[in-house]
């Protein structure tokens, strides 16, 4: 403990003074009072260490008070990032609903020019098997759909029924294999028939190198066979090949419809004029 005093007894000293000096001119006595020069020039004296203590004092109060303000903001911001979320969400579901008050507006104005009874039906589920093309309903027999009733939007074709249960209806794709139906060439009134391929294509089938058939042509159903009403479209020829050893040109059309993007659609509430026997699985 001594060698500690006699290394920093300066130190100590310095402190002491410089403590007791502060005491003096804060809280002074009355004898002091009376001492107004040397109370002034103590003052003069210790004026750089007032200011620097007040300097400190004054910055540590405003750290802490920009701590405060920021840890407030973060709050306000987190406080405010929820409401954003809740407001985008709320703007989605509006957008998502008036797109579906406008797809319903159009099947409403669709089925007025069908002159026919239809019901609308909505999209609930895709086949995923790789072999067939089908989506399905969720209206069915309670709704009046049958098997081999047309299914259309007002973009063009979707298919038909191939099964119907209560609550739930199977559309078979015109783009499916086992699908086929007559249609014909809208320019030039050429027939054929119709076969899905997959994927997003048809083929049409027994067209004679002698017909007039062009890329771009668009192919509408001819209602003959009763697959389809009349005049409802397939699509848009996308390639003509007129091979020489071939009795009939390949024409490949591309549908209307983007199956994958259908969300409702409309039944035609007919039956087939010609009698519908529905595919086996």
């Amino acid at each position: 403990m001594g060698s500690f005093f006699r290394k920093w007894w300066r130190l100590l000293v310095a402190v002491a003074f410089l403590v007791a000096a502060v005491q003096l001119l804060v809280r002074p006595s009355a004898a002091l009072e009376r001492t107004g020069p040397a109370r002034g020039v103590g003052a003069a004296v210790f004026r750089p260490f007032y200011i620097a203590v007040d300097f400190l004092r004054q910055g540590g109060s405003g750290i802490w008070n920009r701590y405060i303000a920021l840890v407030g903001a973060s709050r306000e911001n987190e406080r405010l990032r929820k409401e954003v979320a809740a407001l985008q969400e709320k703007i989605h579901e509006t957008r998502d609903a008036v797109l579906e008050n406008r797809r319903l507006k159009d099947l409403l104005r669709y089925s007025e020019t069908l002159e026919r009874r239809t019901v609308g039906a909505r999209v609930v589920g895709h086949d995923v098997s790789p072999w067939f093309q089908a989506i399905f309903l969720g209206s069915g027999s309670e709704a009046g759909v049958e098997p081999g009733m047309s299914v259309v939007t007002p973009h063009g074709a979707v298919g038909r029924i191939h099964k119907a249960y209560p609550g739930l209806s199977e559309v078979l794709l015109v783009t499916d294999g086992r699908f086929a139906a007559d249609v014909m060439v809208e320019r030039s009134r050429v027939r054929a028939v119709a076969e899905g391929i997959g994927g997003n294509f048809c083929r049409l089938k027994y067209v004679s190198p002698v017909h007039d058939v062009a890329v771009g042509d668009r192919i509408v159903f001819s209602g003959f066979d009763g697959t389809m009403p009349k005049g409802v479209l397939l699509g848009t020829v996308v390639s003509v090949d007129r091979p020489k050893e071939s009795l009939f040109q390949k024409v490949k059309v591309q549908c209307a419809v983007n199956f994958l993007d259908v969300e409702e659609v409309l039944v035609i509430l007919t039956r087939p004029t010609i009698p519908f026997r529905a595919g086996r699985d």
